[in-house]
């Protein structure tokens, strides 16, 4: 017999580590951004 609750927990757990993941790599990427940007923006004042 299949148990319901066991794979709606794997499932679930499955969706919301996948979720968890790309959130953080959006926020990572958003922050690399904005340094990249400000370094850009200092660099160009330099010259």
């Amino acid at each position: 017999m299949i148990d319901w609750g066991l794979v709606a927990k794997v499932a679930g757990g499955g969706f919301g580590v996948t979720i968890l993941v790309l959130t953080l790599l959006s926020v990572i990427i958003w922050v690399v951004g904005l340094i990249t940007r400000e370094s850009e923006s200092q660099g160009e004042e330099k010259e």
